[in-house]
């Protein structure tokens, strides 16, 4: 389910209520294949390791992180921009990772 800016403006005023950290990130997807099947499923799999909400965000598109098809839905490839931003307790630890993954790491594909 692909999340709008409607939908995530009311997630906001939520989240301000209950005092979540939030913390932002722009990264730039590095790898040469860019975000395809693998990479998405990694992506995934580490943001669901955390307690915090998730988002990644392409151009006018927000997708949740913690969802496979979602991330696939971006069509990220080799330079595109990326902003992620985490909501919850860890989200620092979150945004850390996720951006290790995709600059440092580039998905273990270099």
């Amino acid at each position: 389910m692909r999340l709008d800016n409607d939908n995530l403006a009311e997630d906001e005023m939520n989240v301000e209520e209950s005092n979540d950290n939030l913390v932002v990130k722009d990264v730039k997807i590095m790898n040469k294949m860019g975000l395809h099947a693998r990479p998405a499923m990694q992506l995934a799999e580490l943001a669901n390791k955390f307690k915090s909400d998730i988002i990644i965000r392409k151009d006018s598109q927000a997708v949740n992180a913690k969802s496979i098809m979602e991330v696939l839905l971006l069509a990220a490839t080799q330079g595109t921009n990326l902003q992620i931003e985490a909501r919850g307790v860890d989200a620092q630890e979150a945004v850390n990772a996720l951006s290790e993954l995709i600059e440092e790491d580039k998905f273990g594909e270099e």
